[in-house]
C-alpha cells in the first residue's frame, strides 16, 4: 500500500481549508478528504539514542537537477518558509547527533555516476548519502557494486509512514533495496490544468466531479477538448493564434500518461523475471486513445521542447482548456489572471481503481563502501522523520497558498496525485538503454511528434534490444549475489 505521506500535510492546511469551505458555504464533509483526526496521526519520534558523532561529517552528493537546487539545502536562515524549514531541519538533526551535514554537487546528473565510482573505487568515505536522477545511471550504479543495500542498515525503519513502501516493492532487487525515497525525498509529478472559466462557458463537466466519481478518463478529457478548439483568426488554417483544448510540450511529460493508465514498462513473469510489456491490446488503445486527443479536430497543440512557443498557449493565455506542468513550476502560473484549477492524470477506464502519477523526481542511495552504517542509518531516518514535520508541509504550503491554490478542491487533487506516486522498474533502471528509450518515449515521439500509431513496428524494431537491457540488468545483480 502506498503511505499517505500528505497526511500531515493536510493536517497544516486544515484551517486554511476550512476557511476557504466557510467562505463558500460548503460542508468540508462533502470531499471525504478533509480530517480533523489528521492531527493527532504524527508519527511516533524513530527509536533512536542521543548521540554526539564529534561533529563528524555528514556529506550528501547530489546532482545541479531538478527540485534540489532549490528545495534541498539552506546553510543559514533568510526568513523563507521554505528555507528556514530545510534549515530547521538540518539543524534539529546535527544537534541531536553531533554531526556536520554538508551537500556537494560535482554538476548535471551524468556526473553523479563518475563521483560514485571514484569514491568507492578508492574505498573512501567521501559521501554518506547520494541522491541521483529519477533515470540516469541508475541501473548501472546498481550493477557494478557501488551502492549498499538499505535492508542491512540499521535504525531504518522502512514500516513507518514517512517511507515509501511502493517504491521498495517496485525497484528492489532479489530482495535487496539499493535506492530508498523518504519524505525527506520531494516527489515530483505532474498535473493538469483546466481553464475554469472555459469549463463555464462551453458549459462542459465539472472536472472536479468527474475524478471524484471516477469518470476523469482519456476520452473524458478527449471530448471536452474537441469541444472547445475553434479557429479563431478565421484564416483556415489551426496554428498558434487559435483556441485548442490542450496545449503540451511534445516531450517527457506526455510519457505520465502512460504510467497514469495503470501501464508500466515492464512486468514479473511467472518466474518473476522481468520482461517487456509493452505491447498488448491496452498499450495499443491507449495508443489510439492518446492518437485522438493530439490529432483529431485539431483539439491540441503541441510544440517542441523547451519552445517559446509555450508562452502562447499556456493556461494564462486563456487559449487552451488544458495545460500540462510539473507540478514543481506551478510558481510560474501563480500571476496569471485566468482561473484555473487543477487535476491528476486522467485514468485508462472508468473501470480502473485509482489515479495514479508517476515521479519524476530522484532517489536516494548510499555509497558500498560507507564506513559507519549506523551514522548514515540515524541521519537519514531522522532527515526522513523531521521532513514530515517541516519541509513537506512547508514545500505543500508554497503549492497551495498565493495565487496557485485558486479553490479548497485543489487541496484534495493534490492529496489524490501525491498519494498514488508510482515507479517503474522499466523506466528508472533501464529507461536510458538502447531499445528501451524509443519505447520509453514513444507517446512524446512516435504519437505526438510523428504522428502516428505504428506501436507493432517500434515495438518490433526496439524489442530485442530492450529485452537484452532488463535480462543483462539481472544477470549481472545476479552475479553479485
Amino acid at each position: 500500500m502506498v503511505k499517505r505521506l500528505l497526511c500531515l500535510f493536510l493536517a497544516a492546511l486544515i484551517l486554511t481549508a476550512a476557511a476557504a469551505c466557510a467562505e463558500s458555504g460548503r460542508d468540508t464533509g462533502d470531499t471525504g478528504f478533509i480530517d480533523t483526526t489528521v492531527a493527532e496521526t504524527e508519527e511516533p519520534r524513530p527509536d533512536i539514542p542521543k548521540n554526539d558523532f564529534g561533529g563528524e561529517t555528514f556529506m550528501i552528493l547530489y546532482p545541479d537537477w531538478g527540485l534540489y537546487t532549490d528545495y534541498f539545502f539552506a546553510d543559514e536562515q533568510n526568513g523563507d518558509q521554505m528555507n528556514d524549514a530545510i534549515y530547521k531541519r538540518a539543524i534539529t538533526v546535527e544537534e541531536f547527533l553531533g554531526v556536520s551535514i554538508e551537500q556537494y554537487s560535482p554538476g548535471g546528473i551524468v556526473e553523479i555516476m563518475p563521483s560514485m565510482k571514484a569514491s568507492v573505487m578508492a574505498g573512501s568515505d567521501d559521501y554518506r548519502l547520494a541522491l541521483t536522477h529519477c533515470i540516469q545511471d541508475l541501473g548501472n550504479m546498481m550493477t557494478s557494486g557501488y551502492l549498499y543495500d538499505w535492508n542491512t542498515l540499521s535504525y531504518i525503519d522502512m514500516s513507518q509512514k514517512y517511507w515509501n513502501d511502493t517504491m521498495n516493492d517496485s525497484l528492489s532487487v532479489n530482495g535487496r533495496a539499493y535506492y530508498a525515497v523518504s519524505s525527506f525525498m520531494i516527489a515530483d509529478p505532474n498535473a493538469i490544468l483546466f481553464n475554469k472559466e472555459m469549463i463555464n462557458e462551453y458549459t462542459l463537466p465539472d472536472p472536479y466531479e468527474s475524478v471524484r466519481n471516477g469518470k476523469w478518463t482519456i476520452d473524458t478529457m478527449a471530448e471536452m477538448s474537441r469541444t472547445v478548439s475553434q479557429d479563431l483568426d478565421g484564416d483556415g488554417k489551426y496554428t498558434v493564434n487559435d483556441l485548442y483544448g490542450l496545449g503540451c510540450e511534445a516531450d517527457w511529460m506526455l510519457n505520465s500518461f502512460m504510467y497514469g493508465c495503470d501501464q508500466f514498462m515492464v512486468k514479473r513473469d511467472e518466474t518473476g523475471a522481468y520482461i517487456l510489456d509493452m505491447y498488448n491490446e491496452k498499450m495499443l488503445d491507449i495508443t489510439e486513445k492518446l492518437y485522438s486527443l493530439f490529432h483529431s479536430d485539431n483539439t491540441t497543440f503541441l510544440w517542441p521542447y523547451d519552445s517559446p512557443v509555450e508562452k502562447t498557449i499556456m493556461i494564462g493565455t486563456g487559449r487552451a482548456l488544458f495545460n500540462i506542468i510539473p507540478i514543481n513550476k506551478s510558481k510560474d502560473y501563480r500571476q496569471s489572471d485566468v482561473d484555473f484549477g487543477v487535476l491528476p492524470y486522467p485514468k485508462y477506464s472508468e473501470e480502473q481503481e485509482k489515479y495514479l502519477s508517476n515521479d519524476w523526481s530522484g532517489l536516494m542511495c548510499i555509497p558500498a563502501t560507507v564506513q559507519n552504517p549506523d551514522m548514515t542509518g540515524m541521519v537519514c531516518e531522522l532527515l526522513a522523520y523531521e521532513s514530515q514535520t517541516t519541509t513537506m508541509p512547508a514545500y505543500y504550503d508554497i503549492l497551495l497558498t498565493g495565487k496557485f491554490a485558486r479553490d479548497e478542491e485543489t487541496v484534495e487533487m493534490f492529496d489524490i496525485i501525491y498519494s498514488n506516486i508510482v515507479y517503474d522498474y522499466g523506466m528508472n533502471y533501464c529507461g536510458f538503454a538502447p531499445g528501451f528509450m524509443p519505447l520509453f518515449y514513444m507517446i512524446p515521439q512516435m504519437i505526438g511528434q510523428q504522428k502516428s500509431t505504428d506501436l507493432a513496428s517500434l515495438y518490433a524494431k526496439n524489442e530485442t534490444q530492450a529485452q537484452k537491457a532488463l535480462d543483462d540488468l539481472a544477470e549481472k545483480m545476479d552475479l553479485l549475489e
